[in-house]
């Protein structure tokens, strides 16, 4: 194992002087001593000031010697009172790196000051090894493909085939594993993900060689033998919370007299046409081209939600205000997540999301865009991540022992889902759940009224009441409310 050359000078220099000395002999440092130096970046943002960070060397293949090794890079902040133990983050994604916890951290470390703060970055992702050379910071567009880089990266992960492979959901659980057994220290210790993190997180309690003290799910997944809520589906849970939306309309008196005939009548019209073709106008003022995908788009935020209706009385009376609008009002409202792209290294990797979501996420990999146009007919809210999935082949890793296995032996686990969440729809957590509850898991869940996916940015005063509880072994409240005064700037 080789833990990060950033801070071995140290240790060096004292050893090449090879001074006598009659005092007592130091302490050897610890594996968490060695491998964290202060990070290069924490000067540049307010919020990094005083982390640290780590590069730590992994197996390519676990179980296999030989095989070669990934780096892991971990950023750590370190506990802003007396110490009492340690939370690990999981980004989302697949794809994503765990600067999306950045711009909201100093919030949490405050909420909870005695523990350490560990933040890695999944492989394959940010700072860690990538799945091709055209991904890694120092090519000509950085970590984010571009232009000629797609074709050579392409073709490096067919090429490498084996190599791909080894950037599954189980190494990257078993990074987990080894991350904390080389970097972890002593008191209570905790792990929590977001989205696909609470995956992840899901397949580390079944491999897991250390011990933690609980799991955090924010915005649980649904289980992979769920069929109807898989990654396949993620138009139908986008359409079936928009339609919630809507029936909030209609039910509102105000909102539904913006309507002639009411809102649900002239949103049926509306779609109705689109599917038809006749209204072609509209690909000319929405974002993509796709007024389905823009108002899926919309249901991300609690803000752009809100201005759903605004958008379909301008589709319908006005199309040609759309682009003003969409400027002006509904991207502000992701000013929270454009924040994240400010981070060096941070851009989503198309090529692991691809792998893993047609290799164990998307029960229907074989789809075609034909197909989900066919679905997709008669929806109102889609995502374009469903015919994105259609064109985006990637080299297929077979599923091992861990797809779909029971569990066993979990630890106390808290599910935080928000009754809005058009990614992770509510009833796959619940379902979910179920089979944790089923395999003897003591699970808590707190459902946030009105939350989107990713509770952690847009509710922290749920996430910090139910984690209190949860730490010191207390039931969390069954639901909370979304508090715009906690809300982060």
């Amino acid at each position: 194992m080789r833990l990060s050359h950033l801070c071995l000078a140290s240790s060096l220099t004292l050893l090449a002087a090879g001074c006598a000395t009659t005092s007592a002999p130091m302490p050897a440092p610890t594996g968490e001593e060695m491998a964290f130096a202060r990070c290069e970046d924490a000067s540049d943002f307010a919020e990094l000031s005083g982390s640290l960070c780590a590069m730590v060397e992994a197996p390519l293949h676990p179980g296999i010697p030989g095989a070669g090794h990934v780096d892991l890079f971990v950023r750590k902040f370190p506990a802003l009172g007396e110490r009492v133990g340690e939370i690990w983050m999981l980004a989302g994604g697949p794809g994503e790196t765990g600067q999306s916890y950045y711009t909201e951290i100093a919030g949490f470390r405050t909420a909870f000051p005695g523990y350490d703060v560990f933040i890695p970055d999944h492989r394959g992702t940010g700072q860690s090894t990538r799945l091709c050379s055209g991904e890694t910071p120092d090519s000509p567009a950085g970590t984010a493909l571009a232009g000629e880089e797609f074709g050579p990266c392409f073709g490096e992960i067919w090429r490498n085939s084996e190599r791909s492979a080894a950037f599954s959901m189980t190494n990257g659980a078993q990074d987990l594993d080894h991350l904390i057994d080389v970097l972890g220290g002593e008191g209570r210790r905790y792990v929590y993900g977001v989205s696909y993190g609470t995956g992840l997180a899901m397949r580390f309690t079944q491999l897991r060689t250390v011990s933690v003290d609980g799991i955090v799910l924010d915005s649980l997944v649904p289980a992979l033998d769920d069929a109807e809520l898989d990654l396949s589906h993620r138009s139908h849970t986008y359409d079936a919370v928009g339609r919630e939306v809507i029936a909030r309309c209609a039910a509102d008196a105000a909102c539904n007299a913006r309507f002639e005939g009411g809102v649900e009548a002239a949103f049926a019209q509306l779609i109705t046409e689109i599917d038809a073709g006749e209204r072609e106008d509209l690909a000319e003022y929405v974002p993509g081209g796709n007024l389905k995908h823009a108002l899926g788009m919309m249901l991300d935020t609690p803000e752009s939600r809100a201005l759903i209706a605004d958008a379909l009385v301008l589709a319908i009376e006005t199309p040609e205000a759309l682009p003003g609008f969409f400027e002006t009002e509904v991207t502000p409202a992701f000013d929270l997540f454009a924040a994240v792209a400010e981070y060096p290294d941070t851009a989503f990797s198309i090529t692991l999301a691809g792998l893993i979501g047609e290799s164990e996420t998307n029960r229907r990999p074989d789809m075609t865009a034909e197909d989900v146009a066919r679905e997709e007919a008669g929806m109102g809210f889609t995502s374009s991540l469903t015919t994105v999935q259609t064109f985006t082949q990637m080299p297929l890793y077979e599923r091992d022992a861990y797809f779909d296995a029971p569990y066993e032996n979990l630890p106390p686990i808290l599910v935080l889902h928000g009754d809005l969440d058009p990614k992770t729809h509510i009833e796959g957590a619940r379902r979910h759940i179920a089979d944790m509850r089923e395999a003897g898991g003591d699970v808590h869940l707190t459902v946030v009224e009105d939350a989107p996916h990713a509770v952690w940015f847009f509710a922290q005063n749920c996430v910090q009441q139910s984690l209190h509880a949860f730490f010191i072994a207390q039931s969390p409240a069954a639901s909370c409310s979304l508090d715009p005064a906690m809300r982060p700037s």
